[in-house]
């Protein structure tokens, strides 16, 4: 889902309804293995606000999510980002993690390989927090803010494999 944290009463009451609507998809047994969450500010706080109470470790994967393509979307740096969001996985994201040449051509390649990372995922069911733009590029849907949307992928090989 796209991701952005409340700066207005009506986005607190989104991230309220996105919260509900993902505790009733736990509570009906859907079983979240992997929250994955785009290190800019906005989506940390949506994630933390939707999953912060189901006992997630939110891993940030800066080269796949999120789309720098306008001074409000470049990032702030891991350094100063880290300590603020000590329940979040930084682990891979470098200091200054942000495009800020982003171009079409280089969201589609990002949004390639983020699939191709998905697909090599041992984990079945994942949760991507991330910018409307990039989520657009990934699944080429389009996102309103605090939207969830569950998506069924079945990569090529294993329909191959299927006979599809």
């Amino acid at each position: 889902y796209q991701g952005s944290g409340p700066d207005t009463p009506s986005e607190t009451v989104r991230l309220l309804d996105l919260k509900k609507e993902v505790d009733v998809l736990i509570k009906s047994g859907v079983k979240i293995e992997k929250v994955i969450v785009s290190p800019m500010t906005r989506t940390l706080q949506t994630a933390w606000g939707t999953f912060g109470g189901h006992n997630y470790t939110l891993p940030s994967l800066p080269p796949y999510n999120g789309v720098s393509d306008a001074p409000c979307n470049y990032g702030t740096r891991k350094s100063q980002i880290e300590p603020q969001w000590p329940q979040v996985d930084f682990g891979v994201v470098p200091e200054i993690w942000w495009n800020e040449d982003e171009s079409d051509v280089t969201i589609t390649l990002r949004a390639k390989r983020f699939r191709e990372w998905l697909f090599r995922q041992p984990e079945k069911c994942m949760a991507i927090v991330s910018h409307a733009g990039f989520l657009h590029e990934l699944l080429q849907e389009q996102f309103r803010n605090c939207e969830l949307k569950r998506i069924n992928w079945i990569h090529r090989s294993r329909r191959q494999a299927r006979g599809h």
